[in-house]
């Protein structure tokens, strides 16, 4: 049962990060775990992720142009 910390973002999307390794993936040559995942810590960000924001701005620079439209 590998450790994970969860990020949810204000677009509705989430995000994971590796804390740490159980014993059978540390001992696995490809880190493979077969187990849960353990969620440890979950973080709420006051902004988008960074493909949301992307999106965002690109169709903003697309509107602008346009003629702002």
């Amino acid at each position: 049962m590998c450790d994970w910390e969860e990020f949810q973002f204000v677009c509705g999307h989430n995000s994971s990060r590796l804390l740490s390794y159980c014993h059978f993936a540390r001992t696995d040559p490809y880190h493979q775990c077969f187990g849960v995942k353990v969620i440890k810590h979950t973080w709420v960000q006051n902004v988008a992720c960074q493909p949301c924001i992307d999106a965002t701005r690109a169709a903003a620079m697309k509107r602008a142009a346009r003629g702002g439209r």
